[in-house]
């Protein structure tokens, strides 16, 4: 009975522990056919090398970077002031002379025309000076200029707007260049003043002896004409006006310059294109000026008269240093015996003179 029961107790401990083992079996088996597990790695048994740290940290200095680039504003030119007082003034059948006022900072002139016909107008030159002589022109055709002001001798941005326009219509011209004055002036066209002059121009005196700057416009006795009308009459291309030698001694230079002012109004009335040169009253010898005191009043003269000349935009010329000796007097070799009249030797050398100014006046 006893051996029975002990068989019947192991048998049922084998049993219990068998159905133990086959429910872990079950369980493992239903976790293999799930998520398969991480198995982690195996960590390398060899030692793991460290990099080296230096002692001394290391500066990273940055690349440099170019500075923003900032474009300077262009400056606005600012371009001169227009021209003004444009003259076109027949010069000869194929030439028309072009003046103007010169321009405050101005270098250069840009002088343009074209044929009243065309659209486009063209350069004719550049200068320095306040007048330029364009040529080459066409007889009987109708011309068109205008001038521009510069500061370089190219065309630029700078340059002012175009002046005045001014139309010529070509035809066969001849300049006739007038010399109006007294005894003196007068001797110009007989004691070989003209030959000497080389101009491509007709020359004229409108002189006598013993005229002023009174009766140069109040004494008739040009035909009935005073000596004013008949060099309106002449229409001259130039006019050198020589009065004032036969009454500086005495008249004071205020009223001749006030009668100088009266004629020159009259001539620029009758056309306003006539150019007016003044010239200078000539030296007296020293001798003469003993005489007559009232002499000393020539260098006074001159430059009021040159003053005139300036403020009414005309041209003033002293011509007299090939007649003065180191002490300002009349040259005794070109003096006659009066004191102030000159002899043939002296106008003759005006006449190189004056050939030579009046050129400059027109190239």
């Amino acid at each position: 009975m006893k051996k029975a029961t002990i068989r019947y107790c192991c048998n049922a401990l084998i049993m219990g522990v068998a159905v133990f083992a086959c429910g872990i079996f079950a369980e493992t088996s239903v976790k293999a056919e799930g998520t398969p597990e991480t198995v982690p790695p195996i960590e390398s048994a060899a030692p793991q090398v460290m990099p080296e740290v230096s002692a001394v940290p290391t500066v990273v200095t940055p690349a440099p970077t170019a500075p923003p680039v900032t474009l300077a504003p262009v400056p606005r030119v600012k371009p001169l002031k227009k021209v003004t007082k444009v003259k076109a003034v027949r010069y000869s059948t194929t030439a028309v002379k072009v003046s103007w006022k010169q321009t405050k900072q101005a270098e250069y002139y840009h002088v343009y025309y074209k044929l009243e016909k065309n659209r486009k107008y063209k350069l004719a030159g550049t200068t320095q000076n306040d007048h330029f002589l364009v040529k080459k022109l066409k007889n009987k055709k109708t011309y068109s200029f205008y001038v521009t002001a510069g500061k370089t001798k190219k065309e630029s941005s700078s340059d002012s707007q175009p002046s005045a326009k001014k139309k010529m219509t070509m035809k066969k011209y001849q300049r006739k260049v007038v010399f109006a004055g007294d005894s003196i002036c007068e001797g110009i066209a007989y004691e070989g003043g003209f030959p000497t002059m080389h101009l491509d121009a007709k020359k004229k005196v409108v002189a006598y002896r013993g005229l002023n700057t009174v009766t140069f416009h109040t004494k008739r006795i040009f035909k009935g004409r005073t000596g004013l009308q008949k060099l309106i009459a002449e229409n001259p291309y130039r006019v050198y006006m020589m009065l004032g030698m036969n009454e500086i001694h005495y008249r004071p230079a205020s009223q001749m310059i006030s009668e100088y002012k009266d004629m020159i109004e009259a001539i620029q009335q009758a056309d306003p294109n006539t150019d007016i040169v003044l010239c200078a009253v000539s030296p007296v010898t020293r001798a003469e000026k003993a005489r007559h005191p009232g002499m000393k009043q020539i260098p006074i003269f001159n430059r009021r008269l040159k003053k005139l000349a300036k403020k009414m935009g005309l041209k003033y010329l002293d011509y007299t240093d090939f007649l003065k000796d180191s002490g300002g007097f009349l040259k005794a070799g070109y003096a006659t015996g009066d004191g102030y009249h000159w002899k043939p030797p002296a106008y003759a050398k005006f006449g190189t003179v004056i050939g030579k100014y009046d050129k400059s006046l027109d190239q």
